[in-house]
């Protein structure tokens, strides 16, 4: 059974657009070595989060050894793309900022179950400037680490956000997310504009 794709290809191009098809059985792409690349990196990277959550288990191997070969041919399949070029001290600080988060979503919504009234749950519209990709799914998924937040909905530059708290509390917090985000993509005049 023969199946087209017109996915955008990373530099720039469409299958479609050289004229080629792919079958289910196997996908012929021009860049197979970027694809073995990442493929062997998603292999290194889950061995590496496997043996750091199960280091005292050695039998845990017997589950994780399939799973990170899976894993591994699973990012075979996938497009390759370009790698972006990430900030090491914005990536720092983005990881603080979200874990800092997290412990102060698990404090608030400690309180909020004591004191129910003080809840304002709302949804608000957020057109991000981030550049469409990598760095705008980052930021609508790292949203819903910060307290009383979700991600509603994604299009285009759109994002709709339900939140708890009120709405200058949940913007400040959005731009400043925001901000980090574009910092680590090196593109530290994004964040501001919003």
């Amino acid at each position: 059974m023969k199946v087209r794709h017109d996915f955008p290809h990373p530099y720039g191009h469409t299958l479609a657009d050289k004229g080629a098809t792919t079958s289910v059985a196997g996908v012929s792409s021009p860049s197979k070595s970027g694809r073995l690349r990442g493929a062997l990196g998603t292999t290194l990277a889950l061995t590496a989060i496997w043996a750091g959550l199960h280091w005292d288990d050695p039998s845990s191997w017997a589950v994780g050894v399939p799973t990170v070969i899976g894993g591994g041919a699973v990012a075979l399949l996938l497009p390759a793309s370009c790698p972006p070029r990430l900030s090491f001290f914005a990536a720092a600080g983005l990881a603080t900022f979200a874990a800092l988060g997290v412990l102060r979503g698990a404090v608030d919504v400690s309180f909020r179950s004591l004191n129910p009234s003080a809840l304002q749950p709302g949804c608000l519209e957020w057109r991000t400037t981030l550049p469409e990709g990598r760095a705008r799914r980052l930021f609508a998924l790292l949203i819903t680490l910060m307290p009383g937040t979700l991600t509603a909905r994604l299009k285009d530059d759109l994002l709709v956000v339900h939140a708890l708290n009120p709405p200058e509390t949940v913007t400040a917090e959005l731009a400043e997310l925001e901000a980090r985000i574009a910092r680590l993509f090196r593109n530290p005049k994004v964040g501001e504009a919003s």
